[in-house]
């Protein structure tokens, strides 16, 4: 059974916002799964909408699912606050109504980290992170999620240990409106009431000790080891920018 929905029919073109757009639709899909939200992508023949549809399309229904979701969170589901590119909204409604169709499909009640790792894959980011080598977080203790991960190993951390939240105790530096969107599907996995702690920022920012993420107070400094493409090279650096914190690169 596929873990995520499939772009490979895309052109180069319509393939960054395409996955934005597919993954979101899992997201939603798995939501409902989950019983977080009401059916309205995983409903039988799509009762409600059929019945309401008029001349709408496939497209159209996905636009306002993501508009009624932008409400509580902007974050995955605010083209413009995420910053994708433009053009999604204008993806062929054989293609949305593929992605629909294609839900039943998949095991929307899968485990979590397989499908965290599927929405990597799908968003191009990456997925080899060795996150056994992490520090088990106390629930009063703060952690730093570098760029280049999205959000994926406080995902790990918060769903392995059971006694952390993403609001309370992860603060998700984002470079990219992909690590932007992935950090908006973690939150969603974990069912949190928002997004507040994921944040965009540059990664040459992060040089500057002026900067409001140096300035606050971390235990940990985690993030993507240079070897698999993480944007920092050297550790020893980060435990300079961060004096407090303990810094992994995994």
């Amino acid at each position: 059974m596929p873990s995520t929905l499939e772009i490979d029919t895309l052109t180069p073109a319509q393939r960054p916002g395409g996955a934005w757009v597919a993954g979101l639709i899992q997201a939603l899909a798995r939501d409902e799964a989950a019983g977080r939200r009401p059916r309205r992508l995983t409903e039988p023949r799509l009762a409600t909408w059929t019945r309401f549809r008029g001349r709408l399309t496939a497209t159209d229904l996905v636009a306002l699912l993501f508009e009624d979701a932008a409400v509580i969170h902007p974050i995955p589901f605010d083209a413009a606050r995420v910053g994708v590119p433009t053009g999604w909204d204008r993806l062929p409604e054989t293609v949305a109504q593929g992605w629909i169709d294609g839900l039943a499909g998949l095991d929307l009640a899968g485990d979590p980290a397989d499908y965290i790792a599927g929405q990597a894959r799908l968003l191009g980011l990456p997925t080899r992170l060795a996150r056994s080598e992490l520090h088990v977080v106390k629930p009063h203790q703060r952690v730093l999620e570098l760029p280049g991960t999205g959000g994926q190993l406080a995902h790990h951390l918060v769903a392995t240990q059971g006694d952390l939240s993403l609001k309370d105790n992860f603060t998700v530096a984002c470079a990219s409106w992909q690590e932007l969107t992935m950090a908006g599907i973690v939150a969603l996995d974990l069912g949190a009431a928002d997004t507040g702690f994921a944040t965009r920022v540059e990664v040459a920012d992060l040089r500057d000790p002026t900067h409001p993420l140096r300035q606050r107070g971390y235990d940990f400094v985690i993030g993507l080891h240079p070897d698999k493409g993480g944007p920092f090279q050297v550790q020893d650096q980060l435990a300079i920018w961060f004096a407090n914190a303990k810094p992994l690169l995994v």
